[in-house]
């Protein structure tokens, strides 16, 4: 769990800064226009991962080409009380998309701000970031009157791109600097609640996020690129990325004490979530010159329903606390794509300067049925406590119909001469998802834990029906109707230790895939680089970790004085061809050197990660045929961070990263290049744009009022 105090000191203003310290979950997309990629916990990573606000799921990402692709970076860190991330499979309590794991976030309460014995509280706080030229100026209020409390917070982050190491400018594959670009995100939270009797509370929030970035991507000029040359065909390219994402909330929670029930929860939420994109380019295919602009939209409404009621009794000698409820969730996801070309001089078949260009003009098309997915589960668990032992059995039982709407603008981008690209069938899924958890405290110090669970991930309307097609560009997205959910089974066992000298967690796991949804590409090349969804049938992850904390004052160094250290060891395969499974990260390691007083203190980290060695190259195949895949080199960095509490309400948070300006990459942000710097036609970067910033610095303000 992060909390609030760590996300200060940690200087964290990106998801990836929240896990910057954290081995086996990282995040990727360094250098590139969609930006970060979402998390990767444990070789896991996309929408395998279970990503939620307040309990509502933020939008899956969403990839057919360079001018539609979105993440999932719809939170902005200013507003988490608290994060909390679950390594592993979880769908026996989250359902569909939480198969390699869960990170919740969730937002600030008027208790978070108002100071014990007052009834009005304000926190605000500033900063800035070197990496980016980034500054933060954020606004918290709350108060409380009788029964009824509120809170409101305001924050807004302009800044630019993030610095790579390289120095080179210029345009194309020759250009190591990050592309220039301008950003400006805001977010909003609202709440107001009522507690209208002892243990009842109605609750209602607002929460709205607002990201809007504008790029100069240099870096594809010249292109499209093949065997590291570029055949001149985009002479400029600029670019627009706006994401939101609007939610409105209402909970009650409330004391039954009945013989079923003793507290009921429920919580109903609606929210939209939209990435826009917009691209100018000029175009220069030889037979024209024009100004190009393609616009794409993607969005995501869901309804969002959440009951939970637990009970604790007991048993002859057993404790038990049983907790279940239902969830119900409907999705609605649209996606548009629009394009037209403008004559910019008199060229070949361009007559007029001005002119609209019928071969650049793209009619409004969808890459996919627009699906509506309804989902409702039922789960329960109980937490039995007998003597030194806690089990933890639970079942969760999901029903997901998906059914796709052909509209017009779908069926204007495909050929229903294929009668399978036709197939508008209602896709429904069923299942039972089992868990059982055991805890045996061996004594006051130590405790062994074991867990089996399982998880399922459904297919996405883009993998079963989606088709794009781009034959200048070099790219098809291709469906497949056939595509099985995927399904695991996960194995854990550990041992915890605490003590007044420190601490420590050693843990093993095994997880068994089946139907692995892989979105890799297929016969890639310049003529045609193919993109499919298809099921593995068979893939492993298997791996170690290590987390320990030795408090030195214990052993007679000066009081405050501690030391850190944790290790992730994972390795995935896929058994149907012995091949590895690339999102799994090399070995990482961190070391670090604190203390901490009252008003102040410091943390020396050294994060150490062993070079990329086990890749996957079997299929693929970058323009020239012949390179494989770039392997990160191993690295070793140290940063410093520290605090002072100038007074009881003012601390300054500041933090030094990347201390003897090392230059390095990070495998999530390079898999899938070659040693050129080419992912196909589609992303061409020279792989020292790609590399992380070297010595920067983070500082921020807060003051609690």
């Amino acid at each position: 769990m992060h909390s609030r105090e760590e996300l200060d000191r940690s200087n964290v203003n990106t998801i990836r800064d929240l896990v910057r310290y954290e081995p086996g979950v990282s995040v990727g997309g360094a250098g590139q226009r969609a930006g970060t990629t979402g998390y990767n916990i444990r070789g896991i990573d996309g929408n395998r991962i279970l990503t939620q606000v307040d309990g509502v799921e933020v939008p899956d990402s969403f990839f057919t080409g360079p001018y539609a692709q979105t993440h999932r970076n719809y939170v902005d860190p200013e507003i988490v009380k608290r994060v909390e991330i679950l390594r592993g499979p979880a769908s026996a309590l989250y359902g569909s998309s939480a198969i390699g794991g869960v990170v919740s976030y969730y937002t600030l309460d008027p208790d978070d701000i108002i100071k014990p014995g007052k009834d009005v509280g304000a926190r605000l706080k500033t900063g800035y970031s070197s990496a980016d030229e980034s500054w933060l100026n954020s606004a918290t209020v709350a108060g409380r009157q009788g029964e009824f409390d509120g809170l409101l917070h305001v924050s807004q982050r302009n800044g630019h791109e993030t610095e790579s190491y390289g120095e080179t400018g210029g345009t194309g594959l020759s250009r190591t600097e990050a592309n220039p670009e301008d950003a400006r995100s805001t977010n909003v939270l609202a709440k107001l609640g009522w507690n209208y009797t002892d243990g009842s509370r109605l609750a209602l929030a607002y929460e709205k996020y607002k990201d809007d970035r504008d790029s100069n991507l240099k870096s594809a000029v010249g292109g499209p690129f093949t065997n590291g040359s570029g055949l001149g065909m985009y002479q400029s390219r600029e670019g627009n990325d706006t994401i939101t994402r609007e939610r409105f909330g209402v909970e009650n929670s409330f004391a039954v004490d009945s013989l079923l029930v003793d507290n009921l929860k429920w919580s109903l939420n609606y929210q939209t979530a939209k990435t826009d994109q917009s691209t100018r380019e000029r175009y220069f295919p030889f037979s024209r010159d024009v100004i190009r602009d393609r616009d794409t939209h993607y969005q995501e409404k869901q309804w969002v329903f959440d009951a939970q009621l637990d009970k604790a009794f007991s048993i002859a000698s057993t404790d038990h606390v049983l907790t279940y409820g239902t969830t119900v969730k409907q999705q609605k996801v649209t996606g548009l794509r629009s394009g037209s070309g403008t004559c910019a001089r008199v060229f070949g078949s361009c007559r007029v300067v001005g002119a609209d260009s019928p071969s650049d003009r793209l009619a409004a098309t969808s890459d996919f049925p627009d699906p509506t997915i309804t989902s409702y589960a039922l789960f329960a668990q109980d937490q039995i406590s007998w003597n030194d032992w806690t089990f933890m059995p639970g079942v969760r039982y999901d029903h997901t119909t998906l059914d796709p709407k052909f509209t017009p603008e779908f069926l204007r981008s495909v050929s229903l001469a294929d009668p399978g690209q036709g197939n508008d069938e209602t896709r429904t899924w069923h299942r039972l998802s089992p868990k059982f958890g055991v805890t045996y405290a061996l004594s006051d110090a130590y405790t062994w834990y074991g867990q089996y669970a399982e998880g399922f991930r459904t297919p996405s309307a883009k993998s079963l029906y989606g088709r794009f097609e781009n034959p200048t560009a070099g790219y098809v997205v291709e469906p497949n109707p056939n595509l099985e959910p995927e399904t695991s089974k996960s194995y854990e066992t550990g041992l915890r230790g605490r003590f007044e000298s420190g601490s420590f967690d050693i843990a093993v796991f095994y997880n068994k895939y089946r139907d692995f949804i892989n979105e890799d590409a297929i016969t890639p090349g310049y003529s045609e680089l193919t993109f499919q969804s298809n099921n593995i049938k068979h893939a492993t992850m298997k791996g170690a970790e290590f987390k320990g904390r030795i408090n030195l004052d214990s052993i007679g160094a000066p009081n405050g004085l501690y030391s850190q250290a944790s290790v992730v060891y994972v390795q995935g395969r896929n058994n149907d061809t012995g091949e590895p499974i690339n999102s799994v990260n090399p070995l990482t390691g961190v070391i670090g050197l604190g203390y901490d007083q009252n008003d102040y203190g410091g943390l020396l980290s050294w994060t150490l990660v062993k070079r990329k060695n086990r890749v996957d190259d079997s299929n693929f195949h970058t323009p020239d045929g012949t390179s494989s895949q770039f392997k990160t080199p191993g690295y070793g960095i140290l940063d410093l961070s520290g605090y002072y509490k100038v007074s009881n309400d003012v601390t300054v948070n500041a933090g030094l990263y990347n201390l003897t300006d090392k230059k390095y990459w990070r495998w999530d942000d390079v898999r899938g290049y070659d040693g050129v710097g080419e992912a196909g036609v589609t992303a061409p970067a020279n792989l020292d744009r790609l590399t992380q910033p070297g010595r920067n610095f983070s500082v921020n303000v807060v003051w609690d009022i």
